[in-house]
């Protein structure tokens, strides 16, 4: 994916999809070229006045605007067809293409209105108000999954690990990061834990739709209850469904302690908030943005420092994981905002009396430095 623009550096919300095209619908050549001619005209017209729409929403531009149109419209058709394969008869298309139009140039973010965005090569479903997987987060995610494959691979057949990765996914949102992980290792496991129950279920939808809902997992969990054991039961909630085999209840490896925990908390500081684009203010949840829990003075890590002192509570030891074949794995991943790496390296170093031995900083593709990643003692 590349970003056709990206409004704000620090927190983007717009990128290119997919390059779909959007040609006309009459491409048989039986029929007359002047209907052809006409259909052109209609749908030129008919194209340039929902560009003129979009372009109420003064977050687009007018390339932006055209390339949207070919998406919506693009969506349409596919959901028509979807419909009709199912003897099922579709909207009318113009309507529909009208009512999506119309709720962009309101400001409501295009991954709402299509249902769905990209994250590697998994399809996630986004529903109001759960954060919208962003293509940074894609990106890094994809570059953490290849360095931990070339650990597995740079060890002998002896070596190589005899149990699951199990990873630790906190504040799961979409749950496109357990996921993506999960489909590019299929030596791991992973378990989501978020605070909003919206955000757990279409986590499940979205396991269920990858085909990952045997390996990943996704249950309510609050970081700041004080029962950190609540954290570890993989299947405490109700909110899990049974695995429909007796197998993957033992693939899935049980309770316990994790070998990585990887998270996506919020961290932006409540006065960037003020100025992030309406699209992003008025219809992602704050929650799942804002670091300093409602606070008006911070530096958006309450959920980084909360993360870094639960960590004995929730990682098995190195040694433990070694044995098991994944020496070297990061023990823990976090995304940060710019400017956020020092004062991130700091408190995990500060914590838990030197847990943490060793830090990196990755930088996204737009060189912005986005993940911090910690190894332990």
């Amino acid at each position: 994916m590349s970003s056709i623009r990206t409004l704000n550096r620090h927190l983007p919300i717009q990128w290119t999809l997919k390059s779909l095209g959007a040609g006309p619908l009459w491409s048989s050549p039986n029929i007359a070229s002047t209907s052809r001619r006409t259909y052109t005209s209609t749908q030129a017209q008919s194209d340039s006045d929902h560009v003129a729409t979009l372009l109420q929403n003064d977050e687009l531009t007018p390339e932006d605007a055209f390339n949207e149109i070919r998406w919506i419209t693009q969506e349409v058709r596919e959901k028509a067809k979807r419909l009709i394969a199912k003897g099922k008869m579709p909207e009318i298309e113009e309507d529909s293409i009208s009512e999506m139009v119309a709720r962009r140039s309101k400001g409501e973010p295009l991954q709402y209105i299509l249902g769905t965005t990209d994250f590697g090569p998994l399809t996630i479903q986004c529903r109001r108000p759960v954060l919208i997987p962003r293509p940074e987060t894609a990106f890094l995610t994809d570059r953490l999954a290849s360095y931990i494959s070339s650990l597995v691979s740079s060890l002998t057949s002896r070596d190589r690990p005899s149990n699951p990765l199990k990873i630790l996914d906190l504040c799961s949102g979409t749950g496109c990061i357990g996921l993506l992980l999960a489909r590019l290792n299929p030596l791991s496991t992973v378990v989501g834990i978020d605070n909003s129950p919206v955000a757990v279920q279409l986590g499940m939808v979205n396991a269920r739709d990858s085909d990952l809902d045997d390996r990943v997992k996704f249950k309510y969990g609050n970081l700041f209850n004080g029962d950190t054991t609540k954290l570890l039961s993989h299947t405490n909630s109700s909110l899990i469904p049974p695995p429909p085999h007796p197998d993957l209840r033992q693939r899935h490896t049980g309770d316990g302690k994790y070998g990585m925990i990887i998270s996506n908390p919020p961290y932006i500081p409540y006065n960037e908030y003020q100025t992030l684009p309406r699209s992003v203010r008025e219809y992602e949840s704050p929650s799942a943005l804002l670091g300093d829990l409602q606070e008006k003075h911070g530096r958006g890590l309450k959920y980084h420092e909360r993360i870094s002192e639960i960590l004995p509570d929730l990682l098995c030891e190195t040694e433990e994981l070694e044995q098991k074949g994944w020496k070297g794995v990061p023990r823990l991943v976090l995304e940060i905002g710019k400017g956020q790496s020092a004062d991130v390296v700091d408190i995990l170093r500060a914590a838990n009396g030197g847990l943490v031995e060793k830090t990196e900083i990755w930088k996204d593709q737009f060189g912005v430095e986005r993940f911090v990643l910690a190894w332990t003692k």
